[in-house]
């Protein structure tokens, strides 16, 4: 169900409660009337998993392409659609663990946007996402949490903290970030303003200097990414969290992360590794003057 139709069950609900609270008891045959509706919407609404609604972002342009709310330029809006398919897309790969570096990005089929309308104010569209993918057992639904982090990073990078965006980018692949900068890039290629609109929430880029800031705070050199080996142990691991605590030896200090995907059972750690000596590799984001930020690549050996 979209969920356009369910707030209207919601509003027909609260409607009818109202009217049943405001009919007087001798309206006998006009209140059974009423009562038998709500009957029917609590009905239909209990049968609908929220979980699984099929939502809708909304963005919307200024400047140079756009003609006011009048219209926009088609090569430039086909432009900016097809960037953001791409962003939202390498988004929903990195969140699931099988985006890589180069080639095709994987299931862009699935996780297009369906222009449904214009939107008004400026112009631009009211996009649906694709039904959702609800993961009953990671607890997310893959489109939505890319347009979440999408949103984060930009409003982030526009008045956050280093570490508010390094806690963004340590979740996505570097070629997924690169897509936002992509498409903010082709924005400001353009001499274009956007806005975006998801979950009642608004992020706007209403001035080209906004729009340098964020190209500027989003670039390469400003994330960096390698791989670190550390000996010490393990003083602890979180299997559902898939979080752990190291001490390293040299100078013993406690570093905290989580654990790669590839581990498909992180629980291992705490049977065959806890408190003994091992070397491991460590993956280590940092963005800016942000803390560095560790996930556990590979156990090596056991001294």
């Amino acid at each position: 169900m979209r969920e356009n139709d369910y707030n209207k069950l919601l509003a027909e609900k609260s409607t009818l409660e109202s009217l049943i609270e405001e009919t007087p008891p001798y309206a006998i045959v006009d209140r059974m009337s009423l009562e038998s509706r709500l009957k029917s919407v609590k009905a239909a609404i209990s049968k609908v998993d929220t979980r699984r609604l099929v939502k809708k972002t909304i963005f919307t342009f200024r400047g140079k392409p756009v003609h006011k709310s009048y219209g926009i330029t088609a090569e430039f809006s086909g432009k900016a659609i097809d960037s953001l398919n791409n962003m939202i897309a390498s988004v929903v790969a990195s969140l699931n663990n099988n985006l890589r570096f180069s080639g095709p990005i994987p299931n862009r089929e699935q996780h297009q946007l369906l222009i449904t309308g214009t939107a008004t104010g400026s112009f631009g569209f009211e996009l649906e996402l694709p039904e959702p993918d609800y993961d009953l057992l990671a607890g997310r639904n893959g489109t939505e949490e890319a347009i979440d982090d999408i949103q984060k990073l930009l409003q982030y990078g526009i008045d956050g903290t280093d570490e508010q965006i390094s806690d963004v980018i340590n979740e996505i692949h570097p070629r997924a970030v690169r897509k936002v900068y992509d498409f903010l890039e082709l924005m400001f290629r353009s001499e274009a303003l956007f806005a975006m609109e998801f979950n009642k929430n608004l992020t706007r880029i209403d001035s080209q200097e906004v729009l340098k800031k964020l190209i500027t705070r989003l670039s390469e050199e400003n994330i960096n990414e390698f791989i670190e080996e550390y000996k010490g142990q393990f003083q602890g691991v979180l299997p559902n969290s898939r979080t752990f605590e190291f001490m390293e030896y040299s100078d013993k200090t406690l570093i905290k992360g989580k654990i790669d995907h590839t581990f498909e059972d992180p629980d291992v750690i705490n049977r065959d590794y806890l408190h003994k000596s091992v070397t491991v590799e460590f993956k280590v984001v940092q963005f800016g003057q942000a803390k560095p930020k560790y996930t556990l690549k590979d156990i090596k050996k056991i001294n």
